[in-house]
């Protein structure tokens, strides 16, 4: 599973045993012998996957991947107990000869590209301990095949195609890992799987369709350390088993159907690392309790129905690198003593209901790269104090009622890895700033609907990495000043809902990022694995972005003469919209050269004239807004198709 986009989950996998199998072999030598019996099962295994690393030589004992066991007391010849073949780049169907290797333990095929069922006949295998086929293309039910693997220790079968329910399963007495993730597994969680065990250490079953309770942990208290069941559909209350997991390292319960309270037994957890828990419907307040879950490295409870304060007990968790609790309906002031958190690197506590001014103590989260605290009802300035947030990378503030954008800037600039920086919907109707320095880093700078009053100013030239910018829904006045082409690396421009005047600057057709980049492929996507912000179309409703399409907006201004020719140089142009304006004239012919165009809105102006033959060469368009001009002649017979 992911957590944000880019913190991933530990498995300790096959680690856990290496030691362990590896103690009981005798390690291949130049004097073993395959077996015949062997050879040619492993020949046969080759033929079907082309496993162009093994010779022609019948000592299989020498292959890439073979290792063999020293039967010399009862056989002249040695037997192949494992099979290591993984990122080998293997592609086909697995042979069913491999189950005539009976003293195979370890069979490792994981990141290949291998395709089919899994043999009927690998139920042979019956001295197997370590079975490792994830991340291939496999298919069709499994669980027949799996339940005959009475040795097994490690079986990790995560990331492939395998389908149907795990109900033959159980009896597995020396089962420590077991992961099949990421498959399309379905009915209810089988507790046979772990219960016969007694070292059982990582159960797996996320990205399945398992549905139904979380029950019978009872018997995994001393030795679980990951339980994930992440993005299924399982339902019900929190098991007070699941309480009593004392050894328990990680808990992803995320994207379920769990309802009901986090207990104050959290406390018993003492060992936890991770605890992710959201996209459910937990209600009640978060436990007040993480002065005992002192080694809690992640918290991600978002997107649930929590409601009271911020745990104040949060800021003993000194080794907390994410705190993730947005979209819930936490309340009060975000008051946490943000000083016993110094590895803080992200803090999400957006869609809240937090009220109040921003806490002093975050800038001692120097760590700190994400702070997104949009849609609260925060008020006040941004501290003096955040500039000593130089890591910040991501910063959003976005739906609230800050005062006094120069200051804020002021500060924020100082911020010198500052990548993102989300404003929307504060400052209302303050005087945009005309000197600001610094933001050597940004690409991202969204300022709209904050009502803001004066002219595009002239320091945004200096952002020389700025991608994105949004001064939307504003009341700027004044022209779009030509200088806006000199933005190298701009690729979305969004100046719709102002008041600007005169004519379309002819140098907006030199923005370099639209005429030689792709920026769709650019960074700009939610990395941080959260909506930017939010933004309006023409009815005035709320879109979450996350990503950005290459796009010129000018819409809902005062701007008048004509659409300039040169526009066509802008070959990555996604959105042209340049609608309820007063703009004249003909559609230049040049827009047909706009090959990655999808959407154009050119309505509500006092266009003539035809439209363009050559529209029929926009071959991605798919939005088309032509209405209310003064257009003649046929509509070209390409349009309708």
């Amino acid at each position: 599973m992911a957590v944000l986009g880019f913190i991933p989950m530990t498995y300790f996998k096959l680690i856990l045993f290496a030691c362990f199998v590896c103690s009981s072999l005798v390690l291949t030598t130049q004097d073993q012998l395959c077996d015949p019996n062997d050879l040619w099962a492993l020949k046969e295994f080759a033929r079907n996957l082309a496993v162009t690393s093994w010779s022609n030589d019948s000592n299989c004992c020498q292959w890439d991947g073979v290792v063999c066991d020293d039967h010399s007391k009862i056989s002249v010849t040695s037997r192949v107990i494992m099979l290591k073949l993984p990122k080998k780049g293997l592609k086909g169907m697995v042979s069913r000869s491999l189950a005539r290797l009976p003293y195979l333990k370890w069979l490792d095929l994981s990141f290949n590209h291998l395709e089919g069922i899994l043999p009927v006949e690998f139920s042979n295998l019956k001295q197997l301990e370590v079975l490792d086929l994830s991340h291939n293309s496999l298919s069709g039910p499994v669980a027949g095949v799996l339940s005959s693997f009475k040795m097994i220790q490690s079986l990790n079968v995560s990331s492939n195609s395998f389908t149907g329910d795990l109900s033959e399963l159980g009896d597995f007495p020396n089962l420590a890992v077991f992961n099949i993730s990421n498959n399309s597994f379905t009915g209810s969680l089988n507790s046979k799987i772990w219960r016969a065990s007694n070292g059982i250490q990582i159960l797996d079953f996320s990205m399945n369709h398992f549905g139904g309770k979380l029950e019978g942990l009872e018997n995994c208290s001393s030795s679980l350390k990951e339980l994930h069941l992440d993005s299924n559909s399982l339902a019900g209350v929190l098991p007070d088993a699941l309480y009593s997991l004392s050894s328990l390292l990680q808990l992803t319960l995320s994207e379920n159907h769990f309802y009901g309270l986090l207990k104050d037994n959290l406390s018993k957890l003492t060992s936890l690392q991770f605890l992710i828990i959201s996209g459910n419907q937990l209600s009640g307040r978060i436990p007040n309790v993480f002065g005992n879950l002192t080694n809690l490295e992640i918290l991600i409870a978002s997107s649930n129905s929590f409601a009271g304060q911020l745990p104040s007990s949060l800021a003993l968790c000194s080794k907390l690198h994410v705190l993730d609790l947005r979209n819930n309906s936490l309340t009060g002031q975000i008051d946490l003593n943000f000083t016993g958190l110094p590895s803080l690197s992200t803090l999400e506590l957006a869609s809240n209901h937090f009220s109040g001014p921003l806490p002093n103590s975050l800038s001692d989260c120097r760590e700190l790269k994400v702070l997104s605290l949009a849609t609260n009802n925060l008020t006040g300035q941004i501290p003096e104090s955040f500039t000593k947030l130089t890591s910040l990378f991501f910063f959003s503030l976005s739906n609230n009622s800050l005062v006094d954008l120069p200051r804020a800037l002021g500060v924020l600039q100082q911020c010198k890895n500052l990548t993102i920086v989300i404003l929307t919907k504060n400052f209302i109707d303050e005087k945009i700033p005309e000197n600001v320095s610094g933001f050597e880093s940004l690409m991202v700078l969204a300022l709209g609907n904050c009502g803001l009053k004066g002219h595009i100013p002239l320091w945004l030239l200096s952002c020389k990495k700025l991608q994105v910018l949004d001064l939307s829904w504003n009341n700027l006045d004044g022209s779009i000043p030509p200088w806006i082409g000199q933005m190298e690396n701009l690729c979305y421009l969004e100046l719709s809902n102002n008041s600007l005047t005169g004519e379309i600057p002819r140098s907006l057709a030199d923005l370099k990022s639209l005429i030689n980049t792709n920026c769709r492929s650019s960074i700009l996507t939610a990395s941080v694995g959260i909506p930017l912000y939010e933004k309006r179309d023409q009815s005035a409703n709320a879109i979450l972005l996350s990503s950005f399409p290459c796009s010129i907006y000018l819409s809902d201004n005062i701007l008048n003469g004509t659409i300039p020719p040169e526009i066509g140089r802008l070959k990555q142009l996604n959105v042209l919209d340049l609608s309820r304006n007063s703009i004249s004239g003909t559609i230049p012919s040049s827009i047909s050269e706009l090959v990655n165009l999808e959407v154009l809105d050119l309505s509500y102006n006092h266009l003539t004239g035809s439209i363009p033959s050559s529209f029929s060469e926009l071959a991605n368009l798919e939005t088309l807004y032509l209405s209310f001009n003064y257009l003649s002649g046929p509509i070209p017979t390409s349009l309708y198709s």
